[in-house]
């Protein structure tokens, strides 16, 4: 039996997209990817639906600016500013906060924790 290596099942880019979003779509968790500069690459399913917004209101945009600049949370900042980049990875980091009701957050409170 012939063993595959990962990456090269991979070989294209639009796979590895889609199969990253897949990932993502199917965790039951609140989820945002972001990249080096801190914009929504991709959301959950469950993102979407807990905190009310849609994609082309997300996805692209710069994580502070979400929900009216109610991301923009100074512990928040802290972990992704300081603490991700100086040691490289989190661990038991817990960052909460209440959504006040916005037109960008939809109908309903949320809260949000970065673990």
């Amino acid at each position: 039996m012939q063993t595959t290596n990962f990456r090269d099942q991979f070989t294209d880019i639009a796979d590895a997209c889609a199969l990253a979003h897949s990932i993502v779509d199917t965790v039951r968790e609140p989820v945002l990817v972001l990249d080096k500069k801190l914009r929504v690459i991709a959301a959950s399913r469950s993102f979407y639906s807990s905190f009310k917004v849609r994609p082309e209101d997300t996805q692209g945009r710069l994580l502070y600016t979400l929900g009216d600049g109610q991301w923009d949370i100074p512990k928040l900042r802290v972990l992704l500013e300081q603490i991700i980049p100086e040691h490289g990875v989190m661990e038991d980091y817990e960052v909460e906060h209440e959504f006040e009701l916005s037109p960008n957050l939809g109908d309903g409170r949320g809260q949000a924790a970065a673990v």
